[in-house]
């Protein structure tokens, strides 16, 4: 029920007002009734309401007066209006104060209950706009080290280059940096197959290690673990303080070496950490590497001939075009479209062509994986052809701007299947494969988006996080499997994906209450009974 208070300055009509109009069955509770605006402003100060009936003439305070006060302190009641006079002018000061509605003496009952239903309805629709807003917050809280991890993987692999963007986004995402200080990235790798990592690498819970060892800030420098795959992991620094580069570089090589002793010396754990590059400000980093080479003496890709390196990190960009095309978003399209044109420009036309074409095939099987059969739906619109006959490097991108541009048009029309699709994909693949190494990044690679896209979408369909979801379907087989009898605790820990047992021990006893032994045991009691 919505709050109403009555004022009119007449008894009668008050009371009339107030017990003769079924408020009930509008939605409505009269909460309170007053004789003059006065009395109703120290109410509605202290009260929550919803809805204001007042009368437009009273003695100390009238309606008019008091619509005014609502509206100039911007206050939460909506304001109806009752009068005898239907002179404009009244009607007129009513909608300047924001009055939505004006009732005329007599009130006819079909008019209070049209104006009240359509109250009702502006109210419902602000209530449920309101929980939506807190919803959307309260995800975008929860997805932010994600989406923060995400802004430095498009940084990395050639996102937005403009100052203004920059800011923009660090703004949204909460990073308290300032663009125009020193940064700089860390390469960083465990030293040998550490039998104390094991449990930790290639998973989650490295991730989560590497955050706690590296992440966070420490005299003014602000570190932040960027996965770019499974094997490749980058920490973007930053500095609070106004210094030069060289003042940076010296006082970050001093952080990484007692972070790497703090490792050590609690955890017996060893990294290989480089700083690979230290840059005068945040944009200049974002120019950093932006050239592809076509060849030299280091590993290839055998189809591409660019150097794995530079083709590790074209991949991660046809990731992040994925997820621009799913959110529809042309703008970032373009600008992504044209740093990877920038990064080809050097590279032979022919062999343009060929990536180009190796970019929409990748795209192509992922879509179909989304239940979307991409050429059959894009008809004539993204071809091979088309791409194979473009005479300059110009052309090429124009071309593939276009297609994936329509690419985004079939995508939105097909997105809610789509998505629900790789969830669903998803989510059987856990249950069939809860035995083996799972990440988030090994599943959302599996569709070929970029991880941080996938746990949004995972989220959103599901209602819980990856790791949560999968923790929970690991306890609850390891359950049905310790209630057989036949597997010891071990053997359990292995066949649910867990190599180390004290890890499994650890995670068992924080989700049932008890120890594996002592959950098998009280099934073992219930049995008998």
């Amino acid at each position: 029920m919505y709050k109403l208070i009555v004022v009119d300055d007449e008894k009668a009509i008050r009371q009339g007002i107030c017990n003769y109009i079924d408020w009930g069955g509008l939605g409505f509770e009269v909460t309170a009734s007053f004789e003059d605006g006065k009395e109703t402003i120290e109410y509605i100060e202290s009260h929550d309401v919803d809805v204001v009936l007042t009368d437009i003439e009273m003695a100390q305070v009238s309606g008019l007066e008091l619509a005014k006060y609502i509206h100039d302190r911007q206050l939460p009641p909506k304001a109806v209006i009752i009068s005898g006079y239907k002179e404009f002018e009244y009607a007129r000061k009513a909608v300047e104060y924001g009055v939505e509605h004006y009732l005329l003496k007599p009130i006819k009952m079909e008019e209070v209950t049209e104006v009240f239903t359509k109250i009702r309805k502006d109210l419902d629709k602000k209530k449920e706009n309101g929980h939506r807003l807190i919803t959307e917050q309260r995800n975008f809280e929860e997805l932010l080290p994600e989406l923060r991890e995400q802004f430095w993987i498009s940084l990395l692999v050639g996102g937005p280059r403009a100052k203004e963007k920059l800011i923009k986004r660090k703004n949204l995402l909460k990073l308290d940096m300032d663009v125009e200080l020193p940064c700089g990235i860390l390469d960083i790798k465990p030293a040998g197959e550490d039998e104390e990592l094991l449990p930790y690498n290639r998973s989650e819970n490295y991730h989560n290690l590497i955050n706690n060892i590296f992440g966070g800030i420490s005299d003014e420098i602000q570190c932040y673990p960027t996965f770019l795959s499974a094997d490749i992991l980058k920490i973007i620094v930053t500095t609070c303080r106004n210094e030069t580069a060289d003042m940076f570089g010296k006082r970050l090589k001093l952080q990484i070496d007692e972070k790497c002793q703090s490792a050590y010396s609690l955890l017996k754990l060893k990294f290989d950490i480089k700083i690979e590059k230290i840059f005068k400000n945040l944009v200049e980093m974002t120019e950093y590497n932006c050239r592809l080479s076509s060849r030299a003496e280091l590993e290839q890709s055998p189809d591409t001939g660019l150097l794995s390196e530079d083709y590790e990190q074209l991949i991660q960009k046809y990731k992040l075009l994925m997820g621009i095309i799913n959110d529809g978003d042309f703008e970032e399209l373009d600008n992504m479209i044209d740093n990877i044109f920038l990064e080809f420009r050097n590279l032979p036309i022919d062999q343009v062509k060929q990536i180009s074409i190796d970019m929409f095939s990748m795209l192509s099987g992922k879509f179909v994986k989304m239940g979307i059969d991409f050429w059959k739906d894009m008809n004539k619109t993204v071809s091979y052809q088309q791409i194979m006959e473009a005479e300059n490097l110009r052309e090429l991108k124009i071309k593939c701007q276009n297609m994936l541009r329509a690419t985004i048009d079939i995508v939105r029309s097909k997105q809610n299947a789509g998505s629900r699709s790789i969830v669903e994909q998803s989510l059987l693949y856990i249950k069939n494969h809860i035995g083996e190494d799972l990440s988030l990044e090994g599943i959302a690679d599996r569709f070929f988006l970029n991880q941080t896209y996938f746990s949004r979408l995972f989220k959103q369909y599901t209602g819980t996080t990856f790791t949560d979801y999968l923790i929970e379907q690991r306890m609850e087989k390891a359950k049905e499997l310790l209630s057989l009898g036949r597997f010891k605790v071990y053997e359990v820990s292995q066949m649910i994906g867990y190599r180390s047992e004290k890890y499994f021990f650890r995670i068992f006893k924080q989700y049932a209450g008890c120890s594996p032994a002592e959950y098998f045991r009280g099934r073992s009691l219930n049995d008998e009974r």
